[in-house]
């Protein structure tokens, strides 16, 4: 235990070259970066999260042809590189900019100019089709359970119990989904970073490619993450991860 404490007490001493044999501690010069990306991921997953509710709780109410129709156009857009939507908005503020002459959003950070909501925007749109669909199946899954038949014999409008029994068993269900979804925020992170001139995290680790800033950088962003699916598998009861009624 120790020995533990004293080599998480030595890593406040690290430091990374920054060229011409400048050298600056890795803490807390890192922090500003990881702080600029979990801002950027936890905005994205909230929209994401928000739209794909309301998106899944409109199309439920359609016949299945037309949910299929659905699920087949969602699974066209997210098979568009992320990178074309990302420049696809870029494009559309700066014609809006040059059109309006009034800048709605930053479409790229600059000194103290930070682009935010378009970044975030950008970063949660296949989230969002894969969150969509996800929960639409769990949804349809879900409504063929028995409890759903009481319900609308105890005269539970349909909306009212999707809403309300329907979503708390398909949310919890959706976090098993949950460690590929983080992924595909943690791959795309990189791209929206550069493209929008974001001093974020990944951005820093590839600023500075050395080993101990690589391995410092990935932990504090990986660490947070495990220890929530810790959390959760310690926490939350069995019948309820299982989506029990």
């Amino acid at each position: 235990m120790l020995g533990l404490l004293a080599s998480l007490s030595s890593l406040q001493h690290l430091e990374f070259s920054t060229g011409r044999s400048v050298f600056r501690p890795i803490f807390p010069t890192i922090f500003p970066p990881l702080g600029q990306s979990l801002i950027l991921v936890a905005g994205s997953l909230i929209v994401s999260i928000f739209i794909s509710l309301m998106i899944a709780f409109t199309i439920v109410n359609f016949k299945r042809k037309v949910i299929n129709v659905f699920q087949q156009v969602f699974t066209y857009i997210q098979a568009v590189p992320d990178i074309f939507y990302i420049i696809l908005l870029q494009i559309l503020i700066v014609w809006a900019y040059q059109k309006t002459n009034i800048q709605f959003l930053n479409f790229a950070s600059y000194g103290e100019e930070q682009a935010i909501f378009l970044p975030i925007l950008s970063l949660s749109i296949t989230p969002t089709m894969i969150i969509t669909k996800l929960l639409i199946t769990q949804i349809l899954e879900e409504l063929t359970k028995s409890y759903t038949n009481l319900a609308l014999a105890k005269g539970l409008s349909f909306q009212r119990m999707v809403l309300v029994h329907v979503f708390r068993n398909t949310v919890y269900s959706l976090f098993h989904y949950s460690k590929t979804i983080i992924l595909f925020f943690l791959t795309n992170l990189l791209i929206v970073e550069y493209l929008f001139n974001i001093p974020g995290i990944m951005s820093f680790i590839l600023q500075y490619p050395y080993p101990e800033v690589f391995f410092i950088g990935i932990s504090l962003i990986y660490y947070p993450i495990f220890l929530l699916f810790q959390c959760y598998e310690l926490l939350v009861p069995n019948v309820i991860k299982k989506g029990g009624a």
